[in-house]
C-alpha cells in the first residue's frame, strides 16, 4: 500500500532489493526509502563493462491466484527479451449482427463473424512464475539510464508499481564518474516521473483477491461470485 497526500491508501506492488552476490559490485537500492507506506522504485546502479544478473523472485501470490512476472529494460537487450516470450489464446468473440433496421427480415443477414484471432503476448521476456525464482541476464548492458519494469502484461503490473530505474556507469573511485565516454561527473540526483490510479490499482486488487479470478483476464464462476 501507498499513502497518498490526501490521506487515502492505494494498493500497490513493487520490487525490493536483496544483497549482491558472485562478487558483484552492482548495488540497489529503494529510490525514495522515506516514501509513504514504504512502497518505492528501486535503482539498480551496475558499472560500464559489468554484466547485470538480476536474481527475480515472484511472490504476486493472491490467495489461489498465482500471477507470472517478467523482467525488461527499456533500450536493454537482455533478460530473455524477445527470445523466450510466452502467449495466450485469444478469446473468441460473438457473432456481431445489425444494429440498424435492415430491409430483409433474416436475422442474421449483415452479420458478421470476427475471425480467430492470433495468440497475445503474455510476456514480453523470461517468464518466472509465481512462487519461484530466475536468474535474468544483461551482457555488458550499455552505458546510460534505463526504466525497469515488467515485461508481463505491462498494462496492469506496471501501473502496479513493477518499475524502477537502472544506472550503467563508472564505478565510484573517489573522484569524477564516467557517465559516457568524455563525459564526467562528481554526483548525480536520480529522479523518476510516474503516477498512480487508484481507480485502476483498486480494481486490480478487487480482482486478484477474487477466488474467481482467472489470470487470463477472464472470469469463469457463477454470478453469485459478484453479489
Amino acid at each position: 500500500m501507498v499513502n497518498l497526500p490526501d490521506g487515502s491508501s492505494v494498493p500497490m506492488w513493487g520490487y525490493t532489493c536483496g544483497a549482491a552476490v558472485g562478487g558483484s559490485t552492482a548495488t540497489c537500492a529503494s529510490l525514495n526509502p522515506a516514501a509513504g507506506g514504504g512502497w518505492s522504485p528501486v535503482v539498480i546502479t551496475v558499472p560500464t563493462g559489468q554484466t547485470l544478473q538480476i536474481n527475480l523472485t515472484n511472490n504476486l501470490i493472491f490467495g489461489a491466484t498465482r500471477i507470472p512476472t517478467s523482467l525488461t529494460i527499456v533500450g536493454q537487450l537482455g533478460g530473455g527479451l524477445g527470445k523466450s516470450a510466452t502467449t495466450t489464446a485469444s478469446p473468441t468473440h460473438d457473432v456481431q449482427n445489425l444494429t440498424w433496421p435492415a430491409s430483409s427480415s433474416d436475422p442474421g443477414d449483415g452479420a458478421n463473424t470476427p475471425p480467430p484471432q492470433g495468440p497475445r503476448v503474455q510476456s514480453f521476456a523470461t517468464e518466472v512464475a509465481a512462487g519461484s525464482s530466475g536468474n535474468l541476464t544483461w551482457t555488458t548492458p550499455r552505458e546510460g539510464t534505463y526504466l525497469l519494469e515488467s515485461g508481463t502484461h505491462p498494462s496492469i503490473q506496471g501501473p502496479m508499481g513493477l518499475y524502477g530505474m537502472v544506472v550503467v556507469t563508472g564505478a565510484s573511485t573517489g573522484g569524477p564518474v564516467t557517465a559516457y565516454a568524455g563525459v564526467n561527473y562528481d554526483t548525480d540526483v536520480r529522479a523518476l516521473f510516474s503516477e498512480i490510479d487508484p481507480v485502476q490499482n483498486n480494481a486490480v486488487n478487487a480482482a486478484v483477491n477474487n477466488s474467481c479470478f482467472v489470470f487470463e483476464i477472464k472470469i469463469a464462476c457463477p454470478y453469485s461470485c459478484f453479489e
